[in-house]
């Protein structure tokens, strides 16, 4: 009977998959970073009292102020790096 060749060590796979995972994380975190999400607004103590006396749970309103734009960071970082491009392609002619 012909047996399978043994696969890696599983302390491999835990290395490896961890460092994927990290990876992973770092990425989305690197592109996320240039985007606003939500932006969260608290509310106030006047607010709260209310809420609480009138039993009202918990409410999601979707606004059209609501974003996935990029921050001001970022338009400025992405429109200097455009500009530089126009400078080298200018050059290049």
């Amino acid at each position: 009977m012909n047996r399978l060749p043994q696969g890696s060590p599983f302390s491999h796979k835990v290395v490896v998959s961890t460092i994927a995972i990290g990876v992973g994380i770092l990425g989305f975190w690197q592109t996320a970073k240039d985007f606003e999400f939500i932006k969260y607004e608290p509310r106030s103590p006047e607010e709260i009292e209310i809420r609480r006396r009138e039993n009202i749970g918990l409410q999601i309103k979707h606004l059209e102020t609501r974003t996935l734009d990029y921050t001001p960071e970022a338009k400025a970082r992405l429109a200097q790096r455009f500009s530089e491009l126009e400078q080298t392609d200018e050059e290049k002619k």
